[in-house]
């Protein structure tokens, strides 16, 4: 394999293909359907579907089939199959796993940026769904063509990108049994959607921690009722949320006091932790826009365990608080706050 052709066609494929793609592909408002209820109408996944699977099949990738698996009820799936190289038949197959869907949204984007409206700044790219997880497709087939033009080999390979991940992949279990064997026998899977410390060395996430979703609601009232009648008599429905959190939550600390939330650390993993804190620190503790003065263990060990190997608990949404500037002096009936409890490789 010639590795400098290799380099350089990556290099190319990156400036003249992938970039001008996938800033198209920031245009497409294709909210996972947990975000979109309406995703069918509006029509936004399956012209996301479509621009990557025009995408892939321009690509010069020897023996490659490209189709758009679709089931009634579910989002579609696009999947990239491609045959072995000659000499190759026997290596195996890999399974190379992505996601289009993308995340609302939400608020605080700065001046010049949002969502929709792909921004280029030096060699940063900003806009929804780029980074998670719109560049598995690019990545997957830009590989696979670098090494095919380089005169490298490879066993079969099958590219799936699906579209309801950010939804929890609540359709991705039906069309892998609907494809059943046209996937293969894959020896090894590997997943585009995590995280890299730094573009100078290949990462491997080896612990991800999973994900619990909650919608708690505490109810108190038929309707809202002046505060300065009904405080001190009818209790506060954000208190009894509190006393509630504080079941599974330490508030001093953060630590989740749910014990089956909490598992083992395996050694290999502890040892693996050690010598990267030991070599990088910064991966732990510099990736943070932090505000100035919070402060943390300053453990760069510790930070990468309780991010792989701990639980947590997030309070990432609310209902029945209005904005601080139209805040009434008014009891409020009831609060909903959205819980994500992070979880540990190995807990159910």
């Amino acid at each position: 394999m010639d590795t400098a052709q290799l380099t350089d066609h990556a290099e190319r494929t990156w400036d003249e293909d992938i970039l001008p793609s996938l800033e198209e592909y920031i245009r497409i408002p294709n909210l996972s359907p947990m975000f979109d209820p309406g995703w069918a109408a509006a029509g936004h996944m399956d012209a996301a579907v479509e621009h990557l699977r025009h995408w892939c099949a321009g690509r010069r990738i020897e023996g490659m089939t490209v189709q758009v698996h679709t089931l009634a009820g579910h989002t579609p799936v696009l999947v990239c199959d491609i045959p072995a190289t000659a000499g190759a038949e026997g290596a195996g197959d890999v399974l190379v796993y992505g996601h289009l869907d993308k995340q609302p949204p939400m608020t605080g984007w700065r001046e010049g940026l949002s969502a929709f409206t792909p921004v280029r700044e030096g060699d940063l790219l900003y806009g929804r769904g780029a980074a998670d997880d719109g560049y598995a497709t690019y990545a997957a087939l830009a590989a696979v063509e670098a090494l095919q033009v380089s005169g490298g080999s490879h066993g079969r390979l099958v590219v799936l990108i699906e579209a309801s991940e950010e939804s929890g992949s609540p359709d991705l279990a039906a069309h892998t049994e609907a494809l059943g064997s046209g996937l293969g026998n894959p020896t090894l899977v590997v997943a585009l959607d995590s995280f890299c410390a730094s573009y100078d060395r290949l990462w491997m996430t080896t612990s991800l921690r999973g994900l619990i979703g909650i919608t708690l609601s505490v109810r108190v009232l038929q309707e809202g009722v002046h505060s300065g009648s009904a405080g001190g008599v009818v209790p506060s429905s954000f208190r009894i949320l509190r006393q509630l959190l504080d079941r599974v939550e330490d508030a001093a600390t953060g630590r989740v006091l749910v014990p089956e939330l909490h598992t083992e650390l395996p050694p290999d993993r502890a040892a693996q932790i050690a010598a990267l804190a030991g070599e990088l620190p910064a991966v732990a503790t510099g990736m943070y826009p932090a505000l100035s003065g919070l402060v943390g263990d300053g453990d760069p060990a510790g930070q990468l365990r309780a991010r792989t190997w701990e639980p947590s608990l997030s309070v990432i949404g609310a209902d029945g608080i209005p904005e601080v500037a139209s805040a009434g002096n008014v009891l409020r009936p009831f609060t909903t706050v959205k819980l994500s409890f992070r979880i540990p490789p190995g807990v159910d």
